[in-house]
């Protein structure tokens, strides 16, 4: 039997302790070998901030020390958008033996119709939409067929948050790892961003 491996997708600006949980509870939980925080280079549905090798380099001071979680920065050296599906098309040919299991938040769910060649990546992956305590995920009839769920313990971060406390000089300690928070501070990386 081939290894089960997770991938986090995000944007990762800056990862902080709620993406550690997702990626640990889905690796426990759905018995996963390793997890891969997948950074995004230009995602075509969402605006990034920060600089693709600062994200890259925080994503793998988040998990450096953890054997499970692996940082996996594909994406950002590609040129234009990047599409869930080519990634994958990607994983496969490399990894023939592995299965993929696609990690997403719940509030992404309702969106999938509108992903690039979304048949051909349920194809490839198992999606997996993460969801918090007392929070349903909604899927049309056709995702409900490919898309697991799977709660996990409720963060109230986000990176956009996050970098807004960043900038205003506010406490971000415990917020994201000691490693992040270190980069963040030494490259000065959000100080103009509101």
């Amino acid at each position: 039997m081939g290894r089960h491996v997770g991938l986090l997708g995000g944007t990762f600006d800056p990862p902080h302790v709620g993406h550690l949980v997702v990626a640990e509870s889905a690796r426990v939980d759905l018995g996963l070998d390793q997890v891969r925080l997948l950074v995004a280079g230009d995602p075509w549905m969402k605006r990034t901030v920060g600089e693709a090798h600062h994200r890259v380099a925080m994503a793998q001071a988040a998990v450096v020390d953890d054997a499970h979680l692996h940082v996996d920065a594909r994406e950002t050296e590609r040129d234009g958008p990047t599409y869930t599906v080519e990634t994958l098309e990607a994983l496969h040919h490399e990894e023939p033996d592995v299965t993929w299991h696609f990690l997403l938040g719940a509030d992404t769910t309702a969106r999938l119709d509108e992903w690039q060649r979304i048949e051909d990546a349920y194809r490839l992956a198992r999606f997996v939409a993460v969801t918090r305590p007392g929070h349903e995920v909604r899927l049309d009839p056709v995702a409900a067929q490919h898309v697991d769920e799977l709660e996990v313990p409720r963060l109230e971060i986000s990176s956009t948050e996050l970098r807004a406390r960043y900038a205003e000089g506010r406490a971000t300690r415990y917020l994201v790892p000691e490693a992040v928070d270190r980069y963040v501070r030494r490259h000065q990386l959000y100080d103009a961003v509101g």
